[in-house]
């Protein structure tokens, strides 16, 4: 009798959720979702565009976002491509993870942005101004509470007959790479794909809420797992000018905000 008992609790499990991938399992069982967003500033109007965006940040704005579900909002830039690409990033409790970016452009403080937009053109064919761009991987990693002390956004491109390799890569990733970030005092990193005219871009997003950055990176960078991890990913990328190593750092917008 009890082995009948586990056996059905163990159905219930499956068949409460259940999905093909790693990231179907995810969006059926956890939240919040979270959601990386790119748009590119028309030419000439960069500054409005930030300014705009650095204003979503204020109380009442932030408020009807929250109401949407969205929180810990943050905003990030960088010149490549020819262009200044914009990319927001938020966490998001709505019911449906693909309706994120609707409910982003919803709020009439982000629908005023649409005269500095120009938009993925992607996008436009989903109705929309931001695109939501393609989210690859997740590590929760370090579990500490409270407001990072920071968080940033950083850009590279994918070589394109690597791009299967790296998504197998990040769909496999190494316990010890991991380990290795919740020691290293990171959380939520996610990674997220797009392309961008004919080359694929790579974004993360990443927490910090340690005390000593400069201990920490000298500690992952020193980290055997990482350094053997790196040959394999540094592999598959393809660093954009004045990168540092594989990836550009993007310049901050919006700090975030962990208010509820």
């Amino acid at each position: 009798m009890q082995c009948k008992r586990i056996a059905l609790l163990g159905l219930m499990a499956v068949t409460t959720a259940w999905g093909f991938s790693p990231y179907e399992n995810y969006l059926l069982k956890e939240k919040p979702s979270r959601v990386g967003l790119i748009a590119a500033a028309r030419s000439g109007q960069e500054a409005e565009l930030e300014t705009a965006l650095r204003a979503l940040a204020t109380k009442k704005p932030a408020k009807v976002l929250r109401r949407k579900g969205i929180t810990n909002l943050s905003s990030y830039k960088q010149v490549f491509a020819g262009k200044t690409w914009f990319m927001v990033y938020f966490d998001y409790e709505g019911e449906s993870y693909l309706q994120a970016a609707s409910d982003y452009e919803s709020v009439d403080a982000v629908q005023a942005l649409s005269k500095w937009v120009n938009p993925h053109p992607r996008a436009e064919r989903y109705g929309a101004r931001w695109l939501q761009m393609e989210w690859i991987n997740y590590i929760r990693a370090s579990q500490k509470k409270g407001t990072p002390a920071n968080r940033f956004a950083m850009v590279t491109r994918i070589r394109p007959e690597k791009e299967q390799e790296y998504r197998t890569l990040h769909q496999t990733v190494w316990p010890g790479v991991v380990d290795q970030m919740v020691r290293g005092n990171f959380r939520n990193f996610s990674v997220f794909l797009v392309e961008l005219g004919d080359e694929i871009y790579e974004f993360f997003y990443v927490e910090y809420v340690g005390s000593d950055s400069a201990a920490d990176g000298e500690m992952n960078n020193a980290d055997p797992v990482n350094q053997r991890w790196w040959k394999y990913t540094d592999a598959c990328q393809l660093p954009l000018p004045g990168a540092s190593g594989p990836w550009l750092m993007m310049d901050k917008i919006i700090p975030g905000s962990d208010a509820h």
